[in-house]
């Protein structure tokens, strides 16, 4: 059974779904497969909500690695969280032992549709071992992932990295623009998030804003002096205290930039969960970041937010809310994982300067 349905002339919001909707009934059982990054998660959040308002009875899973889990965990439109106990550069047999697992705990459920939002081969395929008739995902996907599913759907040439994910439930008779990302915060972690401001005496109410300067891919980084120096140009123009933000792995970086700072920032890195994180970000006046996944939380929870781009896929988010995207436009960028310069000439060309004035553009409401 493989279907492949074209998409035909486009609309202001994307492309119309010229195939057959698929009758699931009014309860059916629907996995969503988008098992990381943590942003590319935050990312396809929107299909959450809009596959429950579409199917209010449905049973609705998400199946995801544990790096990413604690951004769907709690969502209120999923009824179940499935974590795939996959790692990062694991050895393939590991991988392959896993995913027999957890396919096994898949086929328990009966799913009746798979939707495959990663489209990846590790994606595509246990989408296929989880026994669901009906598996969708891109034509075009990577690795030839696209050859595990039986509806195939035309990338639209809308650029919205969200659009896109919302854009793959049309099959299902689902037709939306609403691409407000869903991360809810539970009051513990906004609790732990007073308590470690309270340590730097930042206390509710103080105006302050929030640095994300590191990414897993190094390339997207701007350099750390440029942090330390946007720092301190928060403090002597705007009075508010900067707080800098990053993962376990990124505490040297972070401790570089706080070092050379004389304005006195707040070091973070490491010390947060992902969730705290968010609640932190949450009560910042702005956040600047490079594309990482925390910089999608912050806009997720409603932070203005500036991103500094250069070498990432920035089309895929300029349609972001309260959002200013910072590039020197280059034939280059974005080159993804594959840079052909030595210097990352694109995010040494965005300066400080630059930066403060998209900052100041946010705060007083002339962007986004």
């Amino acid at each position: 059974m493989s279907v492949e349905l074209p998409m035909i002339d486009e609309s202001p919001t994307g492309r119309a779904w010229n195939g057959p909707r698929l009758d699931l009934g009014a309860r059916p059982r629907i996995l969503i497969v988008r098992l990381s990054a943590i942003g590319d998660v935050v990312v396809t959040t929107p299909v959450s909500r809009a596959l429950r308002e579409a199917f209010p009875e449905a049973w609705i899973a998400w199946l995801v690695e544990p790096k990413a889990r604690d951004v769907v965990e709690g969502n209120p439109y999923l009824d179940e969280v499935i974590v795939w106990p996959r790692q990062s550069r694991e050895p393939t047999w590991r991988t392959a032992l896993s995913s027999l697992g957890v396919a096994r705990r898949l086929r328990r459920a009966r799913i009746d549709v798979a939707i495959d939002f990663q489209g990846l081969v590790r994606s595509a395929l246990v989408a296929r071992m989880s026994g669901a008739p009906w598996r969708i995902g891109n034509v075009g996907a990577r690795e030839h992932a696209e050859r595990f599913y039986n509806v195939r759907v035309a990338k639209p040439a809308c650029s919205s990295s969200r659009q896109r994910c919302l854009d793959l439930l049309r099959p299902l008779g689902v037709e939306t623009t609403d691409r407000r990302m869903v991360l809810p915060i539970a009051p513990a972690d906004e609790a732990a998030a007073r308590r470690l401001l309270a340590e730097v005496a930042i206390r509710p109410g103080d105006a302050y804003v929030c640095l994300v300067p590191a990414s897993t891919w190094p390339h997207k980084h701007w350099l750390d002096e440029r942090w330390s120096h946007l720092a301190d140009r928060i403090a002597e123009e705007l009075g508010m205290r900067s707080v800098v933000l990053a993962g376990p792995q990124d505490r040297e970086r972070t401790a570089r930039v706080v070092a050379a700072a004389r304005s006195g920032p707040a070091d973070f890195g490491g010390r947060t969960t992902l969730r705290q994180a968010a609640a932190i970000l949450q009560g910042a006046r702005a956040c600047v970041a490079v594309d990482t996944g925390l910089m999608h939380i912050a806009v997720s929870v409603g932070t203005p937010t500036v991103a500094i781009c250069g070498a990432s896929w920035w089309p895929g988010f300029q349609d972001y809310e309260r959002f200013i995207l910072l590039r020197e436009p280059m034939p280059c960028s974005p080159c993804l994982r594959h840079p052909i310069c030595h210097a990352v000439d694109c995010m040494q060309a965005i300066t400080p300067a630059a930066v403060m004035a998209a900052v100041r553009r946010l705060l007083d409401g002339s962007a986004g």
